[in-house]
């Protein structure tokens, strides 16, 4: 029988009874860009957007943590960048586990870290935002903007305490993609791979980007070229949001643009670098194009 256990210590797991139990050794991490990995998957959905995988679909066991604030994660390899995230998924099961617990209507946020954080680690958030468990099984969340160009995370934070909080399904069966971490925010721990692989958390990257740097004819313009003190945006009035983001793919700046053909951002504090301008209709089709920062 599968046991399901709340956490509270990366190093030393404490279940809501109380007992205290042993570190789960874990496999090496595979290099999942040598090595094929047959459970991770790039489905296409009829919302616009792919779900970025590395477990089955079928959840042997669960984890969740004591203390609200602590996180658990997973990484996702980049092999073709860059990419924008338009959500993410996360499976709570039936509601038979935390074991006395309620599941539904418990908060949680939904992050997305860059992996500049120490040892490739979740470092510079991009974009998060906050849920509730409304169903059981597969809790989708969507209204993130985050634009990555490099391995990226999707963190689960716990925002209430055990039992009554968000449970994450775990894939046991091999092979494991050992791509999933937890932090102990509330004993001040760094993140450290999870003993629970693999944890089912996927992220929702969306299918309607396009990367270009100057193409003539689809109506926008940056200027000028590099940008000092102010960055000119001429544009379709079709478009409903204009997104600046940093050449680590943090979001910076975002702007409701209905009716408009033209914006104006003042750049003076931006670093000098590489930045992206996300140009977002109304249906969620989205444009981005490369500009630069020069003082």
């Amino acid at each position: 029988m599968k046991v399901k256990s709340i956490f509270g210590l990366i190093i030393c797991m404490q279940l809501l009874s109380g007992v205290h139990a042993q570190l789960i050794s874990c496999t090496a991490v595979q290099d999942l860009n040598s090595v094929p990995f047959s459970k991770n998957t790039c489905g296409a959905t009829s919302d616009n957007y792919m779900i970025y995988s590395y477990d089955d679909g079928m959840a042997e066991n669960y984890c969740a943590w004591q203390q609200a604030g602590n996180m658990n994660a997973v990484k996702f390899i980049l092999h073709e960048g860059p990419a924008a995230i338009e959500g993410a998924r996360v499976y709570v099961g039936t509601g038979t586990f935390p074991v006395g617990g309620s599941i539904l209507n418990q908060p949680f946020r939904v992050s997305v870290y860059a992996n500049d954080g120490e040892n490739g680690m979740p470092g510079s958030l991009l974009d998060s935002i906050s849920s509730l468990v409304t169903n059981y099984e597969w809790v989708t969340v969507t209204g993130i903007h985050a634009f990555v160009i490099s391995d990226f995370y999707i963190v689960i934070t716990q925002l209430s305490n055990g039992p009554d909080c968000i449970p994450t399904g775990v894939d046991e069966t091999g092979p494991k993609a050992n791509q999933s971490y937890s932090r102990n925010i509330m004993a001040n721990q760094p993140w450290a791979l999870s003993p629970y692989q693999d944890m089912m958390i996927n992220a929702l990257i969306s299918t309607n980007v396009g990367i270009v740097e100057q193409t003539p004819g689809d109506g926008i313009t940056i200027s000028p070229v590099p940008a000092d003190e102010t960055a000119h945006f001429e544009f379709p009035s079709l478009f409903k949001y204009v997104s600046i983001a940093n050449s680590c793919g943090q979001n910076i700046f975002t702007r409701d643009v209905s009716g408009q053909s033209s914006l104006s951002v003042n750049t003076s504090n931006y670093q000098a670098g590489i930045y992206f301008a996300s140009f977002t209709s109304s249906g969620g089709e989205s444009l981005v194009r490369k500009w630069v920062v020069g003082h």
